[in-house]
């Protein structure tokens, strides 16, 4: 369905942020991952998220998981600003983080970063170091959000920050909310310095069509990745093809193309296979196939199997095989898991996840079950418990305040345009003034009432200048030096 196409993004994104330019070995790594992102379609996720003004509901405010001798492994603690919803992922189901708080800050629902699964305020989540075995802080986030529920900042902070690096993200969403440009930043001391960005456009329908993504580098932007996209006669997503060049440390080469998707839909426009291609240093090669089944007009799938593509013996390997059984209420209770035993020649067990619902139909608990190449074990090996607010929904969208009080000035370094974000502080900016390094005041605009500035600096010379944010009464609420390239 059209809703997938941004769901396959996710990839793309994670290999910018994660991988940067070895973006093949990053593709192979994060394949699981892809699907999970592009398998949480948008039925049960959308229905959540426009929940009836009034009526009773929850979100997911926790979740802690124990292993088989008691001993707490991980913990998330979520809260929210009024009337924010979460939506559990039917899809995957093969982890216990079926709510995925913060698996991706981008296009992880619905394609544009619009509606996250999880419309959190702010994210804690603790676990257990698997060197030292100690339980601690691992990571914190913190997300803003527009009337339309867009998610517009999003900040993710680590406990070591030195192994991973802190990140900030801003958004612009256009007037049929579709995303149309997006900024990450490395936090460093306060400090938000630009790293990547990213354009969208899209066709008369609405339909994203092609995704461009710069990268800071030596001084100045360069152009790192491409996606175009394609669609059938239903606007399903049928193709994406991504362009990069993850071995030209010069940015000066042209883009190869490096993966390539190809999907099938049945006639309810769900998702039945994904060919991935990879590019083998010649030509683009098959790579791995997904297969998936539903049940009844259940939107999430209740099988799915995977194959790797072998060009040796020129056939197409099983690796993965789930499948689901449905309690009374149409929800999956028992889901397992098989991977292929190419000795053997056949499918051999390897977890077993046993589900129960409260009277929500959301997961009260999860108990994970791990094969030890013979049998189940009696207990579980993991056991997950979910923690829920009931609360009475009394819009379906309204301002939400964003998470944290802060002005974002971005990207640094600028060209043409610098963008001047305001989020939720108390007193409001008046004014912006532009000053060079002589003490010059080359730019002011009167912005009283505006929360999102886009100042132009195209007859601007190349150079470095402050920029300062002040209030109506003149007191500086913000400045920050950037560069005009």
């Amino acid at each position: 369905m059209k809703y997938i196409f941004a769901l396959m993004m996710s990839l793309l994104c994670a290999n910018y942020l994660s991988a940067q330019k070895a973006i093949t070995s990053a593709a192979s790594a994060k394949h699981r991952q892809v699907l999970s992102m592009l398998l949480q379609q948008h039925g049960q996720s959308h229905d959540a998220m426009k929940t009836t003004a009034g009526v009773s509901t929850e979100r997911v405010i926790g979740q802690s998981t124990h292993d088989s001798m008691s001993v707490l492994d991980d913990s998330v603690a979520l809260n929210y600003a009024t009337n924010m919803t979460s939506a559990y992922d039917f899809n995957m189901m093969d982890y216990p983080y079926n709510y995925p708080y913060s698996a991706s800050p981008m296009f992880n629902y619905a394609g544009a970063f619009t509606k996250p699964q999880v419309l959190f305020d702010t994210f804690l989540h603790w676990t257990q170091d698997p060197f030292t075995l100690v339980y601690g802080l691992y990571e914190s986030a913190r997300a803003g959000y527009d009337a339309s529920k867009n998610m517009v900042s999003y900040l993710d902070l680590f406990a070591d920050s030195v192994t991973n690096t802190n990140m900030s993200y801003i958004n612009r969403f256009n007037i049929a909310n579709n995303i149309d440009s997006g900024y990450w930043f490395h936090e460093s001391a306060g400090m938000a310095d630009s790293t990547f960005e990213q354009f969208f456009s899209y066709s008369t329908a609405g339909l994203l069509t092609k995704d461009s993504v710069y990268e800071y580098h030596s001084g100045s932007w360069h152009l790192v990745a491409r996606s175009l996209y394609t669609y059938d006669a239903s606007n399903d997503l049928t193709q994406i093809d991504y362009f990069a060049n993850d071995t030209d440390t010069s940015f000066t080469q042209p883009l190869q193309e490096k993966e390539q998707y190809i999907n099938t839909y049945d006639a309810s426009n769900r998702l039945l296979t994904v060919l991935t291609k990879l590019y083998t240093g010649a030509v683009l090669d098959s790579y791995v196939r997904d297969t998936f089944a539903y049940t009844g007009t259940h939107a999430f799938h209740t099988s799915w199997k995977e194959y790797q593509y072998d060009p040796i013996n020129t056939y197409w390997a099983p690796l993965f095989f789930m499948s689901k059984t449905l309690n009374a209420a149409g929800f999956p209770d028992t889901v397992n898991i098989e991977g292929f035993d190419s000795i053997m020649n056949a499918w051999v067990p390897q977890t077993m996840d046993v589900v129960n619902y409260n009277s929500f139909n959301l997961p009260d608990s999860l108990h994970e079950y791990d094969y030890d190449f013979t049998a189940f074990p009696s207990t579980p090996s993991y056991n997950t418990v979910y923690y829920y607010q009931t609360y009475l929904n009394t819009t379906a969208a309204q301002n939400i305040a964003p998470a944290e009080d802060k002005i974002i000035v971005y990207p640094n370094p600028a060209r043409n345009t610098i963008n001047i974000s305001q989020q939720g502080l108390q007193q409001s900016m008046a004014s912006i003034v532009l000053i060079n390094v002589n003490g010059q005041t080359v730019r002011q605009e009167d912005v009283q009432g505006q929360s999102d500035v886009r100042l132009s600096t195209e007859d601007t010379l190349p150079g470095v200048y402050w920029i300062f944010v002040r209030d109506k009464s003149g007191n500086v609420l913000h400045r920050q030096a950037i560069v005009k390239q």
